[in-house]
Parts: C-alpha cells; sequence; structure tokens
C-alpha cells in the first residue's frame, strides 16, 4: 500500500505541475487544461484512500503524529484544487502554490519520520 500511495504522490504533484502551467489565462486555456484537471482529481482520490487506509492500519502505533499528516495531507491536496481553481479563474494562484509548497514539504518531512516510513525503516 505504501508504494501506491508514493506513486500517487508523486503522480499528483507532476500532474499538478503541469496543469498549473497549461492554465495560463482566464480565457486562454489550453485544450488540455481540463482533461488534465480530471485525471488530477482521481489521483486525489487514489492519495485519499490509500492515506485512509495506511493511517487506519498504521495508525494505532503514534495515532497523534499520523493525524497530524492525514491532516496536512488534505490541506495539501485541497492547497493543489484551490491553486488551479483560482489560477484559472483569475490567473493569481501564486500565493497558494506558495503554501502548498510549505505544506507538501511538512507533509513529506511527517511521512518521511513516521514508523511506516522509509527512514525509521531503513534504522531500525
Amino acid at each position: 500500500m505504501i508504494h501506491l500511495h508514493l506513486t500517487a504522490i508523486v503522480l499528483a504533484v507532476i500532474l499538478f505541475i503541469i496543469t498549473y502551467n497549461s492554465v495560463d489565462t482566464p480565457d486562454g486555456q489550453s485544450a488540455y487544461s481540463k482533461p488534465l484537471h480530471m485525471v488530477l482529481r482521481l489521483i486525489y482520490l487514489i492519495v485519499i484512500f490509500t492515506g485512509l487506509m495506511m493511517f487506519l492500519d498504521y495508525g494505532s502505533s503514534d495515532q497523534m503524529m499520523y493525524g497530524l499528516k492525514f491532516l496536512s495531507g488534505l490541506v495539501s491536496i485541497g492547497l493543489m484544487e484551490m491553486a488551479l481553481i483560482r489560477q484559472r479563474k483569475s490567473g493569481t494562484g501564486r500565493n497558494l502554490v506558495i503554501i502548498l509548497i510549505v505544506f507538501l514539504i511538512v507533509t513529506i518531512a511527517l511521512g518521511i519520520y513516521l514508523p511506516a516510513g522509509p527512514l525509521t525503516a531503513l534504522f531500525s
């Protein structure tokens, strides 16, 4: 489940960057921005589902940290979606992208630190 979750996260970040850059102005969207956005939403669902399954599997060992990781992951996905919508409607999604980068760093750091993460598995 961890490999599917990590793969979906990497795909979501890559598709977010591609979709964000394909939306130039509110009127001058590329023909591919809407289908890419729909595929990105599907990837969001996969990330949320696999994250929930991992939360239920591993959450009993360190409940607060896994709860914070799950919450920061949901906030990251919400910020991705809000940045894309704001970029599409008014062309000013840059502030949300900066906040998104901060939340992505926090989420990735928590994921690496937690007992199911790669760093803990390496040294245990």
